[in-house]
């Protein structure tokens, strides 16, 4: 299978191709090689003939100093124009890496558990009194939940199937959740597998944790996480220093 990976240089993206780089025709897309998300007729003209896509580009985590206004056009302007491309170059489906930050996996932001991925968004029922987080950490926030929307339009219409993989943290534990490389490699690979048809599915992919449910990926997708063993350095926060209601 011919695929295309934007951001295969990135953290995850590296996780994936040393794991299952060999079972894959990879065309790879990243700023580290002069490649411009936003550039889409160069996007659209190296995603050619590609059988399916996964979308790893992104501003990875909040980060202080980067504002809202590039958060929107990395994060969902990046995302739409991956998506427009693929439609329009009839790939079959969209492999989307989004976030654990969907449901407000964020310092200074309240987030309900248990979690399942019918969940409204923090936005949808928290005020402005109740956050207490960083400006980053909303706008990362906010800009997977809108890449997302993007997945959403695309897949429900039945132009192109999207997947939404939730991953938490990658490779260590902040407020409880994370991911190790492995189970997030574990899981693209069974997104591009999968041999039904998914018009936008969110997926959470987390380590077995007991206050996010992984059951309907394990379900669908046949998602088996390993358990991974994090040392002192890796373990940021645990679930009981997160802000309550």
């Amino acid at each position: 299978m011919k695929i295309f990976i934007t951001g295969h240089r990135g953290y995850l993206g590296n996780a994936f191709i040393n794991r299952f780089g060999n079972d894959y025709e990879i065309v790879g897309y990243d700023k580290a090689e002069g490649d411009n998300i936003l550039d889409y007729k160069h996007l659209k003209d190296k995603m050619s003939r590609c059988e399916q896509v996964v979308h790893l580009a992104a501003i990875p985590k909040p980060v202080e100093n980067i504002p809202f206004e590039e958060y929107v056009a990395i994060n969902v302007q990046g995302t739409l124009n991956t998506v427009k491309a693929a439609y329009e170059n009839k790939v079959k489906r969209v492999i989307y890496a989004s976030s654990t930050t969907i449901y407000g996996i964020e310092k200074g932001i309240p987030f309900k558990t248990p979690i399942k991925e019918d969940q409204p968004f923090v936005s949808q029922y928290l005020k402005a009194e109740n956050l207490s987080c960083r400006d980053a950490d909303l706008s990362y926030h906010m800009s997977k939940v809108m890449a997302e929307q993007v997945l959403a339009w695309y897949g429900l219409r039945k132009k192109i199937q999207t997947i939404a993989l939730r991953f938490g943290p990658i490779d260590k534990v902040f407020l409880g959740t994370s991911v190790s490389s492995n189970n997030a490699a574990q899981a693209i690979q069974l997104a591009l597998n999968y041999k039904g048809e998914l018009w936008y599915e969110a997926f959470s992919i987390v380590d077995d944790v007991n206050h996010i449910d992984t059951s309907k990926a394990k379900q669908i997708l046949g998602y088996k996480p390993e358990r991974p063993a994090y040392t002192k350095e890796q373990i940021h926060s645990t679930l009981e220093q997160k802000t309550s209601l």
